[in-house]
């Protein structure tokens, strides 16, 4: 350590310099856009949130960059090592604190794993509804961070909609206290919504309390349903979610997809010319839903479609969804992106997407959470290159465009990071940047919290 670095005096957890360790910090693995690595200056594993102040102050003071990193899942590198910065890792602030069943509410430590929190709120009979596909291996301060969606956001909201109250390290080290342990709370500015999603640029969050649901009463019904394109598939999610049947989960898949998961599955999906999949699920079926969900089905022009309320058959057809980017994957590095447009615009951007000519050497592929307009056009590259293929920076460029021109957005889910600074001023226009970057100034007016990401 240099004489700057031997200041930094951690009380609880430990300061590493190695250079494996730097080396691993410099990227999230699942960023699989970016192509060369970030060098660290060092990493903090944090074991208490006084290591957390003590770590913002010296970077305060010393004016470095400070990168919050959970489990390392951002697929837009948000939660990477920047140059000469430091990295401070939460994973190790990862207990439990209160499960309280008689308010609804847990209090967790921001490493807790989504999925950890989940399975033990469903013991008492409750459960936690933000579900990323990354559930099982994100951090909830990581899926507060960035506004974590997944496949029941359609019916319960993205992470946003579960948080009441948060605990943050300010950039100076100070500890604050924001929204409270009630679910309506009207006293002053919500700054616990502004925290969410700010991808660590205003604040360090170290602890959450979030709201937990009671399962729904009942066996859920759940199903899938064939289409001769995505056009089809998507005026019948359109149909679908203006009926009042209030489904919990609207997963689309196209043609490429449904091969690659055939291909991973061994299974049949393609059959009868099948070219879109929609997995669906009511979480709670009232008399007649399922009638009533078949019949828009049909009206949609469905070449199949297949309902069960038995829990084991139902757990198959939700594996399937969840197995998408591993059959993917499976084609080579694959590059994943988020983008959203309103429910009328879904057949546009659809048709629009499949239309993009890509040389042989790509496969590119679409689906993702149709219930609330978010696609994620998704493209496999061969695992040995170097750099991103120009054909398909220019796709993913035109899908932005496109998406905006709809009234869409370039991110519902996975955040900026630095993979789409480039696009904020295109997606918010300048006065709201302005006002972004006034904002970040009153919580960080040293400007070393995420650096160069989320706030141009």
């Amino acid at each position: 350590m240099t004489v700057i670095e031997q200041q930094l005096i951690i009380p609880d957890g430990e300061v590493l310099t190695d250079a494996k360790t730097l080396a691993a910090y410099g990227l999230n693995t699942f960023s699989q856009e970016v192509t060369q690595p970030h060098q660290a200056r060092l990493v903090v594993k944090a074991r208490s949130i006084a290591d957390v102040q003590a770590t913002a102050i010296f970077c305060n003071t010393q004016k470095i960059a400070l990168t919050v990193r959970g489990s390392g899942t951002s697929i837009v590198n948000s939660s990477a090592a920047l140059d000469n910065g430091v990295v401070l890792d939460l994973s190790t602030l990862n207990q439990i604190i209160e499960v309280n069943i008689p308010n609804q509410y847990a209090i967790v430590e921001a490493g807790v794993l989504n999925g950890d929190l989940d399975r033990e709120a469903r013991k008492a009979g409750y459960f936690f509804a933000p579900d990323p596909g990354s559930k099982t291996i994100s951090s909830i301060g990581g899926n507060i961070a960035t506004n974590a969606g997944g496949i029941s956001s359609l019916k319960y909201g993205t992470t946003k909609q579960s948080v009441i109250g948060l605990k943050v390290v300010l950039a100076d080290g100070s500890l604050i206290e924001v929204g409270s342990k009630t679910f309506k709370n009207n006293v002053g500015y919500d700054l616990t919504d502004l925290f969410i999603g700010s991808e660590g640029t205003l604040g360090i969050i170290v602890e959450a309390t979030v709201r937990l649901l009671p399962v729904p009463f009942g066996n859920p019904v759940t199903g899938l349903a064939t289409f001769k394109n995505m056009k089809a598939l998507s005026i019948g999610v359109q149909k679908i979610s203006g009926s009042g049947l209030y489904p919990s989960i609207l997963e689309a898949l196209n043609s490429t997809s449904i091969e690659a998961l055939d291909r991973y599955e061994h299974a049949t999906l393609a059959k009868d010319g099948a070219q879109a999949l929609l997995i669906f699920q009511l979480d709670v079926a009232p008399v007649g839903a399922v009638t009533a969900l078949e019949k828009i089905l049909k009206e949609s022009a469905a070449i199949q479609v297949s309902v069960t309320d038995d829990p084991e058959f139902a757990t198959k057809i939700i594996k399937i969804r969840q197995d998408y980017y591993a059959a993917e994957n499976a084609y080579g590095r694959l590059l994943v992106e988020d983008v959203a447009v309103p429910l009328s615009k879904l057949p546009e951007l659809a048709e629009f997407v499949e239309s993009i000519e890509l040389s042989s050497n790509v496969k590119a592929f679409l689906g993702g959470h149709a219930g609330d307009g978010n696609f994620h056009p998704n493209f496999a590259i061969a695992n040995d290159l170097a750099e991103i293929p120009a054909e398909v920076t220019t796709a993913i460029h035109q899908i932005f465009e496109f998406a905006l021109g709809l009234g869409g957005t370039i991110s519902a889910e996975h955040g900026i990071g630095e993979l789409k600074n480039e696009w904020l001023t295109a997606t918010l226009g300048q006065q709201v940047v302005a006002l972004q970057q006034q904002i970040k100034a009153v919580f960080d007016p040293h400007d070393i919290l995420n650096t160069g990401r989320k706030v141009k």
